[in-house]
């Protein structure tokens, strides 16, 4: 009877075991996450940065036309920070050299708070040149440094500085950074060439201008 009963049961055990071999097989493989460059490449990403730096664009121009005249604004720096902050917000800070770039621009807001709080004290020359020639002396020995390093290592390190937020990361960190900024500055030049062709432009000067710059 005993016997009888296994017989019964192994014909179970075995098509149950099939049918788990087949749901593995059948399983739908796992989302892959789009790439750097197809990301920035996408007409949303595009229309989604163009609108952010046209409004930061906007902005820009009132308070530099709000500004005294004695003395002027750097406008090609001011541009730039712009284009790069921008940047980073489209990118929501999900990388290293967008949190790098949002964090700069918090820091050079509270420099130039404190350069405005301090703008009468005079700075005594002493403490300029010895700052000098610190600076000298630490770009000195660091140049030493480079040239007992392999030439693999001193090109990594070079892209290093090139990405912001990526200085003193390994080797696989800095490339997937420079892959991702690579793509995104790609995606830049092509949001800028077209406000800049928009403004450019015979109707820009009128409706075009107004609508690309707020």
């Amino acid at each position: 009877m005993n016997s009888t009963s296994n017989q019964l049961l192994q014909p179970t055990t075995s098509s149950t075991s099939d049918l788990s071999r087949r749901k593995r097989k059948t399983k739908s493989p796992p989302l892959v996450p789009p790439s750097p460059s197809t990301k920035w490449r996408s007409d949303k990403q595009q229309q989604i940065y163009t609108t952010k730096l046209a409004r930061a664009l906007t902005k820009l121009r009132i308070a530099q036309s709000s500004s005294s005249h004695s003395s002027p604004p750097h406008t090609g720096r001011a541009v730039r920070e712009v284009a790069d902050s921008a940047l980073a917000v489209t990118a929501r800070g999900k990388t290293r050299w967008s949190r790098a770039i949002l964090s700069k621009a918090v820091n050079l807001k509270l420099r130039k708070h404190k350069r405005r709080r301090i703008s009468n004290s005079v700075t005594s020359p002493a403490i300029t040149t010895g700052s000098l020639r610190s600076k000298t002396q630490t770009a000195t020995v660091t140049r030493v440094k480079a040239k007992g390093m392999p030439s693999v290592q001193r090109k990594v390190k070079a892209l290093s500085r090139l990405v912001p937020g990526c200085r003193k990361q390994t080797l696989p960190v800095v490339l997937e950074e420079t892959t991702d900024y690579i793509a995104a500055m790609e995606m830049q030049i092509r949001a800028m060439t077209a406000i800049l062709s928009a403004v450019s432009s015979p109707t820009g000067h009128e409706g075009g201008q107004t609508h690309v710059l707020g």
